[in-house]
């Protein structure tokens, strides 16, 4: 852990700075672009975006604490497996197979208790994030096949900004790993 914590603060501010300025142009292109076709069509990627944040909010420090207690127990795990075979000589001598088997086992187990707890957060906040996208598209789609009906705006504009949407949906997902 002492080892690769200059690195990972380093890569922490690495990843915030190239996901902020590509964020960050691309929304503001988006609302560039969006907003020229129609004020209206702001709204679903206004509500989506505030939403996301909300999600990222909710997920991210609980996935943080999951994170620390899984590389605690991976830790703990290695040094257990690590001591048993460093020491093997001695373990051979003096202690019973199934007792160091055992205790090895059960740092394995400790491990994969905080692997399911993290799987289970990661998969909680992909389905949001996937119904958040889902839920974007649909919305995008709608409100420029109506104006689009209506003569608000041309076909061009439904093309535009529906793409704008899907193109989220990858972005949301790239974002949310590197969170």
């Amino acid at each position: 852990k002492l080892m690769q914590t200059a690195l990972a603060v380093r890569d922490v501010w690495m990843i915030l700075a190239d996901i902020l300025v590509f964020v960050l142009i691309y929304f503001v292109t988006m609302v560039a672009v969006v907003g020229g076709f129609d004020a209206w069509l702001l709204l679903p990627f206004v509500a989506w975006v505030l939403l996301y944040i909300g999600a990222l909010r909710f997920f991210v420090p609980r996935l943080a604490r999951t994170a620390k207690a899984q590389a605690d127990a991976r830790s703990m795990m290695t040094g257990r497996i690590t001591d048993a075979y460093t020491n093997i000589a001695t373990v051979k001598l003096f202690s019973h197979a199934h007792r160091e088997a055992g205790f090895a086992r059960s740092a394995m187990r400790e491990f994969m208790v905080t692997a399911y707890a993290q799987m289970r957060l990661v998969s909680a906040f992909e389905i949001v994030n996937q119904v958040l996208s889902v839920l974007l598209i649909l919305a995008t789609t709608g409100a420029t096949l109506l104006l689009w009906s209506q003569g608000q705006i041309g076909i061009g504009a439904v093309a535009a900004a529906t793409a704008m949407a899907l193109r989220l949906n990858g972005i949301s997902h790239w974002v949310m790993w590197e969170m």
